[in-house]
């Protein structure tokens, strides 16, 4: 019974512990996003001040909807009993699914843009999406490195 008890506790502790660093590693994340994407925009403290939280806002929006497109939906088919085990009607409510998902993620994306419309320039809103995009590729980048140094 104690081997037991003692399992259960190093289990909770190490996924409490893996949980806390993934936690951790996100708030890295968003605060290197944060200094990138400021640096790149050139942002005054002035624009910066109403810049963040619209774009906080829809973006967390938009990250949440993302990993539910993502996460959920290999989870509902897995449930299903994987990919070949699904029936048609199934695999076409999965894409209705999909399809509103994708909608707002659309939409949460226009409304991003429509609130820093009245905050930063047209110019700095284009410069925005491709420090975005050069972010997420130096992300990647570096989290394959990572994992091929690991693997070494």
């Amino acid at each position: 019974m104690k081997k037991l008890l003692l399992t259960l506790f190093t289990i909770l502790i190490t996924t409490t512990a893996i949980t806390a660093q993934q936690q951790m590693n996100r708030q890295k994340i968003k605060v290197l996003k944060t200094a990138y994407i400021t640096d790149a925009l050139s942002l005054t403290q002035k624009e910066a001040e109403k810049f963040w939280p619209v774009y906080n806002l829809y973006s967390d929006k938009i990250q949440v909807l993302r990993m539910e497109l993502e996460g959920g939906f290999n989870r509902k088919i897995q449930l299903a009993g994987g990919l070949e085990n699904i029936s048609e009607s199934q695999a076409k409510k999965f894409i209705d699914e999909i399809i509103l998902n994708e909608k707002q993620i659309s939409e949460n994306e226009i409304a991003l843009i429509n609130g820093l419309y009245n905050v930063i320039s047209a110019k700095k809103i284009i410069s925005l999406k491709k420090a975005e995009r050069e972010f997420n590729r130096r992300i990647l980048q570096e989290y394959g490195n990572r994992r091929r140094q690991q693997g070494e």
